[in-house]
């Protein structure tokens, strides 16, 4: 009966953003938001298309260069098959658990689970930390969007280069901090198996050193500048006349919203931040709800290209475990 509640009140939490999303439906001219897209050409489509598919390769070769740190060999062409798979299933569960599922292929090809799991949460930090740094500076060329902008910020800021100093430089202190928290939180059928989990997982740190975080940091960034490129140009295809590091602030704010397991590709939460933002700077709703869809159309273009991959080349979980070090094809 508890699991039953607890699953209701998953539910409920998760249609919060659905809802809200409603809301602003019902307040917003829908004529006005579907004419912003006319500019958008099968031209449009096929950069989408494009920049998505490099905006994928090149996240998939900075996941395949985490996995080789633990010892794994994966080939391009099917870390890019896994990688798109997973950022299928990011698309479909809400905040983007799905990603994760990239941890499977490697479980099935013998790594524990914990190790397994390291190389999807540095994936992740990795794009954290890089869009709260683009985020603050972005902030500091438009102070005034909201109060306290600059304080709120920079402890923003300074919150996520601790912990990320702390996670790099002092493992022995996460290893504290989760070994207490577990202890005080998990039933103690559970603790002893994710004691080992987190450990395993912390302890991958140690082969991360300064050459390799500098080649995984620049693949972000090429990344990342090819994602955003298409909301920059997404933006100008709307009639939208607003400063790039506004709109770099408002990419970044939407993607991190985007990240809370309240709504489903982000539906809601997104579309209320960016008329928050938007309307410091005489944008109207209806501006913010038309940017906000480029995000869905972005998914939905992921989705596709993940989809494929995940039906023609799913992550073998029927196969018996492989070796370290085999590169599959």
């Amino acid at each position: 009966m508890r699991l039953f509640k607890k699953r209701w009140v998953k539910i409920l939490f998760q249609l919060t953003g659905i809802a809200l999303f409603a809301v602003i439906l019902t307040r917003i001219d829908l004529h006005k938001v579907i004419g912003a897209f006319r500019n958008f050409s099968g031209y449009y489509i096929l950069y989408a298309l494009g920049i998505m598919f490099l905006f994928t390769l090149v996240k998939s070769l900075r996941w395949r260069a985490i996995v080789a740190l633990q010892g794994m060999n994966v080939s391009k062409g099917r870390s890019f098959r896994i990688y798109a798979s997973a950022l299928y299933l990011g698309v479909v569960t809400p905040g983007r658990v799905g990603d994760f599922a990239k941890s499977l292929y490697l479980i099935n090809k013998g790594l524990s689970t914990g190790k397994a799991l390291f190389s999807s949460l540095l994936d992740r930090m990795f794009d954290i930390i890089f869009l709260v740094v683009i985020g603050y500076v972005s902030l500091l060329f438009f102070p005034g969007l909201f109060k306290n902008q600059l304080l709120l910020s920079s402890l923003l800021f300074a919150v996520v280069i601790v912990l990320a100093g702390t996670i790099f430089f002092r493992r022995d202190i996460l290893h504290r901090l989760a070994r207490k928290f577990i202890g005080g939180t998990v039933p103690s059928r559970f603790k002893d198996g994710l004691q080992t989990i987190t450990s395993d997982t912390l302890d991958e740190l140690g082969h991360l050193d300064a050459r390799r975080s500098i080649m995984i940091s620049l693949l972000t960034f090429a990344a990342w500048v090819l994602h955003y490129s298409f909301f920059i140009m997404a933006s100008r295809a709307l009639g939208m006349d607003i400063p790039i590091a506004v709109l770099a602030g408002s990419i970044s704010a939407s993607i991190f919203v985007s990240l809370l397991p309240i709504s489903l590709l982000g539906l809601g939460t997104r579309d209320m931040v960016l008329i928050l933002i938007f309307s410091r700077y005489g944008l109207s709703r209806e501006a913010a709800v038309s940017f906000s869809f480029t995000f869905v159309l972005v998914y939905l273009i992921m989705g596709v290209i993940g989809l494929i991959c995940w039906l023609t080349a799913p992550f073998d979980l029927k196969r018996s475990a492989g070796s370290k070090g085999n590169e599959e094809k």
